[in-house]
């Protein structure tokens, strides 16, 4: 490999068991890789073509497990081999620009003193994790790597839920407020369309930390991390469900108004067609091109059929008052 080519090597560490991991170059990783009992993690990112090198190569990974770590399209879930585990986790896209539901997938390939990480745009939650190892203060072992970021890709989930729920309360807030501005179906739309993103992959994401909470391949502190971040989780789902279903109500009470004030309008114009349908009918009467037409040389003509028409004007209105149309 060319060190001037980009690379999928991102990242690697040995963890010394007390919080601290010191930074491995690839040359380093390939080395201990095999001969080293420490705890290692390595962390690739699967859009550069060397990648197979670091899973084949150095980790020497089957071709099922190389295949589950760079699929295009993930889901998140777990899957039980002999030697490991595999796992596809999503989090919150805080890079700049980016739209937070746009989510990131973690694939993650796990043993008893093995973490390997894939993937394909940065993950905040990732760098947050390599700091507290750099500071030493991080995880002892590789179980409690993954659980780390778990739940920090949790708190994640938090931060954007709370952001949701603000905006939608502020919407439920406005819709009770006669002089607040109207909502708009592009403001609700903004907050259903995450909702509906979040929910998707959220709920499997709780399935899978549960699952993993329960696995002999952690630790205590690790299941212990994993489980109270599957229960925060769960506990952000709830929220999920329930915000999608006052949007839902708010939707409807915009539908409603509108359509109450569409049927206002074709009511007045009804209305209106009512009262000036039978003077239509009399101006079109007496304006044929015929002769015998009454007043047609009277001076006095045209003031009559205006009172007339104002007659039957007031007559139509007297008898929609006493049908109570109006």
């Amino acid at each position: 490999m060319s060190s001037a080519s980009p690379s999928s090597f991102v990242a690697a560490y040995r963890l010394d068991g007390q919080g601290n991991g010191s930074p491995l170059t690839p040359e380093e990783l390939s080395r201990v890789w095999h001969q080293d009992e420490a705890q290692l993690w390595m962390h690739l990112d699967f859009t550069h073509k060397d990648v197979d090198h670091f899973l084949d190569t150095i980790a020497a990974l089957n071709e099922d497990i190389i295949e589950a770590l760079t699929e295009e399209d993930t889901r998140p879930r777990v899957a039980v081999f002999k030697h490991g585990r595999i796992t596809t986790l999503r989090g919150i896209n805080l890079n700049p620009g980016a739209d937070p539901d746009d989510l990131i997938s973690l694939r993650v390939w796990l043993t008893e003193n093995r973490l390997i990480t894939v993937r394909r745009r940065p993950l905040q939650s990732v760098t947050r994790v390599r700091a507290y190892l750099e500071a030493g203060e991080g995880a002892r072992n590789v179980g409690e790597l993954l659980a780390g970021m778990a739940d920090t890709l949790v708190d994640r989930v938090g931060d954007l839920t709370h952001q949701l729920d603000d905006a939608l309360g502020e919407l439920e807030e406005r819709e009770t407020t006669q002089d607040a501005p109207a909502i708009t179906n592009e403001e609700l739309t903004d907050i259903r369309q995450p909702l509906i993103t979040l929910r998707r992959f959220m709920e499997p994401q709780y399935h899978c930390l549960a699952r993993l909470a329960e696995d002999d391949i952690f630790d205590e502190t690790a299941r212990l991390w994993l489980r109270e971040a599957s229960n925060q989780l769960y506990r952000y789902v709830e929220d999920f469900r329930a915000m999608q279903e006052r949007a839902l109500v708010l939707q409807e009470q915009l539908s409603n108004m509108h359509n109450e004030r569409l049927n206002q309008r074709m009511y007045l114009m009804a209305i209106i067609t009512a009262v000036f349908l039978p003077l239509t009918f009399l101006t079109g009467l007496l304006g044929i091109n015929v002769g015998g037409i009454p007043g047609a040389e009277s001076p006095a003509g045209f003031v009559v059929v205006v009172m007339l028409s104002m007659l039957v004007g007031a007559g139509v209105m007297a008898l929609l008052k006493k049908w109570r149309w109006w």
